[in-house]
């Protein structure tokens, strides 16, 4: 048998609790599996995993977070540097 990764979720609003039930079953899911398709789905939009399911797809993953990186450098404003050159500095030390 394969060992599993565990995570506990703890709510505060127990009506939150019976909203993801009544989701996950309206999906056919499990309580787990819901969540854990929520997550993945957040960490995808975030770029911290790829759309495929396994894993981080390396350099796509890479490409994202520099994009996003990139994107709130913006938002924010001018620094002054490039961030692709704030992630070399960063690798070098």
């Amino acid at each position: 048998m394969a060992k599993r990764a565990r995570l506990g979720l703890y709510l505060e609003d127990e009506d939150m609790k019976t909203q993801i039930k009544i989701a996950a079953a309206k999906r056919g899911a499990t309580l787990t599996d819901y969540c854990v398709e929520a997550i993945e789905d957040r960490l995808v939009r975030e770029g911290e995993r790829s759309a495929a399911r396994g894993g981080r797809a390396g350099a796509d993953s890479k490409i994202a977070f520099v994009e996003r990186v990139e994107e709130l450098r913006r938002e924010i404003g001018p620094i002054g540097i490039p961030v692709w050159e704030l992630i070399e500095e960063g690798r070098k030390r």
